[in-house]
């Protein structure tokens, strides 16, 4: 239990890091700006239509005047999107950090995970199948085995197993074991 637990801070961690490097104060001030600009269209367009509909001056001169500050807000908001073009994210040097730890912890929990679930025995024995990744140890052993089985070659069924006694301590451990046994 004390591992998923562990394996859940991790991913939890993980997605943290990456939901707070994801952020752009560039496109945030984009977005902002073009909110503005929309906000500021429909202001235009309801002050517009009251300066039309009415018919008391008073009214016509402040709509006229909240239109003429309405094409200064869109303005200034065009400018800024223009100006954010020489703009640059700069992300922090911890964000930059924690981005990449995460990313090496997911590839960690990943491979532990595939381990842990067996699936990392499969893929073991796929690479083994085709010749890559093959212990020495295993090398060594089967060539010794082949050349005891090899009726041309000296080497005899007992220096196999002495070989293979040496190479590989678990093979010695089982072998006493199976010898109490009998």
């Amino acid at each position: 239990m004390l591992f998923w637990s562990r394996i859940k801070v991790i991913f939890g961690a993980s997605a943290l890091a990456t939901a707070c490097a994801c952020h752009s104060a560039k496109s945030s001030i984009d977005n902002l700006a073009k909110d503005i600009n929309a906000d500021a269209n429909k202001t235009m367009i309801i002050a517009q239509e009251i300066g039309n509909s009415s018919t008391q001056p008073e009214n016509i001169s402040r709509s006229k005047d909240i239109v003429n500050i309405q094409k200064d807000i869109i303005e200034s908001a065009s400018e800024i999107r223009t100006d954010l073009h020489g703009v640059k994210d700069i992300t922090p040097w911890w964000a930059s950090m924690l981005q990449q730890l995460s990313v090496a912890a997911i590839i960690v929990a990943t491979i532990v995970l595939l381990w842990q679930t067996g699936i990392g025995m499969f893929v073991k024995k796929i690479f083994w199948s085709v010749g890559l990744f093959i212990p020495k140890r295993a090398m060594r052993s089967a060539e010794v085995d082949l050349k005891a089985t090899d009726e041309n070659h000296p080497l005899s069924y007992r220096e196999s197993i002495a070989v293979r006694r040496t190479s590989d301590s678990a093979y010695e451990y089982a072998r006493k074991k199976l010898q109490k046994e009998k």
